[in-house]
């Protein structure tokens, strides 16, 4: 069995990026074979963009990515106050290339996952 490389990406590195420069970086680990991390949860916004570039740079060697957030995907008035005070929000974010991801499941408090190569 191959070795699977995780990496664990705090909120401080992503928000000192503009949302370009984020998923590009995502983007860079994910084909690289990283299983990411993310402390906070990824927004909205940035995820759509995410999907919509890994679309883009689908070939026979990158097949896609697998996502799953856990937390509140509303981004209320309290959770922005918390934010500008340097405070956290809860919530994270799993993202892989969808080759190594061989199953994910999501219920309200944890993600399960399963990662391995295909054909291990």
């Amino acid at each position: 069995m191959s070795d699977i490389r995780i990496e664990f990406v705090s909120a401080t590195v992503l928000n000192s990026m503009d949302s370009s420069a984020r998923i590009a970086y995502l983007l860079k680990a994910i084909r690289s074979g990283s299983l990411i991390v993310l402390e906070e949860r990824l927004g909205a916004d940035d995820e759509k963009l995410l999907i919509e570039e890994t679309m883009n740079i689908i070939d026979d060697r990158f097949t896609g990515i697998e996502i799953s957030s856990l937390g509140s995907g509303s981004a209320d008035w309290k959770d922005a106050i918390i934010k500008m005070l340097g405070g956290k929000t809860s919530g994270l974010t799993v993202i892989g290339p969808a080759k190594m991801i061989k199953a994910i499941k999501k219920d309200t408090n944890k993600i399960n996952l399963l990662a391995g190569f295909k054909g291990d």
